[in-house]
């Protein structure tokens, strides 16, 4: 394999490894942030929250 065969290789591998692993690692992350503001989020509200709000 000659150097010039190698370097078009490598090119045409990272144009299309980039982008796919970019939208991956995207996707991935959106999922763990999802399910961890679900988590957050979905816990109903303390008792002092309401405490606070009834004395006013």
């Amino acid at each position: 394999m000659s150097p010039e065969e190698f370097f078009m290789y490598l090119t045409i591998a990272l144009i299309v490894l980039v982008p796919i692993s970019a939208r991956l690692y995207r996707y991935f992350t959106a999922g763990r942030v999802k399910r961890m503001l679900r988590e957050e989020f979905a816990q109903p509200k303390s008792q002092d929250h309401k405490g606070s709000n009834e004395s006013r």
